[in-house]
């Protein structure tokens, strides 16, 4: 994956030509560049494996085809590419891999996609991490039976897939170990994370119904007994069997017992959709940017966050975050390619050695 974004650094010429090998290999599909992996956008390197499982078919085609028009000045990337596919072996085991990783990255993708999103999650984030946690225990000893499917279109030796599935479960051993140690020391919040789900009825069946075993949460333990108990045995219970014909929705559920338990309804308001991640703050960085040009180099700070404000919640309103995501992981598209006409032939050779 890294020598594929690699071939294209600071090369137009051969992006070009990529797009017009691809478009004449598949007429009916658009074609798109492969998502540029990223160290911090996780999901970017999931979207690259996805892309590389469909069309990995054509590489070997198109690396040929460029080591001769390249000639004596074959960038290491393309060199690196054309022995990996020219070997018997490595092609179709690399896209057993691929194909694995696709199918097993789904999970994963879903819960950054709701990590990242702007929809209140707090409540169900520990529980999203047990699951998570139990997806890699099952998948950490992957059986050659239940992966049958993904090698059956390949003619690859019994050790080269017995390999493959060390390596995948090896994988799933390190990432469990990870999360566990995050759950564990690595999160200062987790009982935190934990404890907030009390603040949703459908959680109350499994959770204790003892004041005292809140403390993680600011001001839990003056919530009066009677409030907690009456949460507990009534009010939270009517809400789960509501919850079993449709959605709860938090916000009309703690309106409702405003009056009866005023004390758990004004915590619930405060924590139940309490920031549970950093990625506004990271947008706001970039927005900073864009806005403190050099011509703004005397706005006041007070100014300054202003305006930053005006720009976050417009662009909130106009709905640019969302075509954003929509467009993560498209680097360049085919109607891009008439940008690349006037660039220099002399660049298509240059390379990121490292």
């Amino acid at each position: 994956m890294m020598s594929f974004s690699q071939m294209f650094f600071n090369a137009g010429s051969r992006k070009r030509r990529y797009l017009c090998f691809m478009t004449n290999k598949l007429p009916t599909k658009k074609v798109t560049m492969s998502p540029n992996p990223c160290a911090t956008r996780w999901n970017s390197w999931f979207f690259a494996v996805q892309y590389h499982r469909e069309y990995f078919g054509l590489y070997k085609e198109f690396i040929e085809m460029e080591t001769q028009v390249c000639g004596r000045s074959v960038p290491q990337s393309v060199e690196r590419l054309h022995d990996m596919l020219q070997d018997p072996n490595l092609p179709q085991s690399l896209n057993v891999q691929i194909n694995i990783m696709a199918d097993k990255c789904k999970h994963i993708l879903n819960l950054l996609d709701i990590f990242e999103s702007r929809r209140p999650v707090t409540t169900k984030i520990f529980n999203y991490l047990e699951d998570l946690q139990v997806v890699f225990a099952a998948n950490k000893e992957m059986q050659y039976e239940l992966c049958d499917e993904y090698f059956k279109e390949f003619d690859l030796p019994r050790r080269t897939k017995t390999e493959i599935l060390r390596t995948v479960g090896e994988a799933y051993v390190n990432a469990e170990e990870k999360l566990t140690m995050y759950m564990s020391d690595g999160q200062p919040a987790i009982e935190f994370l934990q404890e907030v789900r009390v603040f949703d009825p459908r959680h109350i069946t499994f959770l204790d119904d003892s004041v005292e075993s809140y403390k993680a949460i600011p001001g839990f333990t003056d919530v009066p007994r009677h409030e907690f108990d009456s949460y507990f045995t009534a009010l939270g219970p009517a809400a789960l069997r509501a919850a079993l014909s449709g959605v709860v929705d938090l916000d009309v559920f703690w309106d409702g017992v405003q009056e009866r338990l005023p004390v758990l309804s004004s915590l619930a308001h405060r924590y139940k959709d309490a920031v549970s991640n950093s990625a506004d703050a990271e947008r706001s960085n970039s927005i900073y940017k864009l806005v403190l040009s050099s011509r703004r180099r005397s706005t006041t700070n007070q100014n300054l966050k202003a305006l930053v404000f005006l720009c976050h919640n417009h662009r909130i309103l106009s709905g640019a975050f969302e075509r954003e995501e929509r467009e993560k992981g498209k680097v360049i598209e085919w109607e891009d390619m008439e940008e690349w006409e006037d660039m220099d032939i002399e660049g298509e050779g240059m390379e990121d050695d490292e």
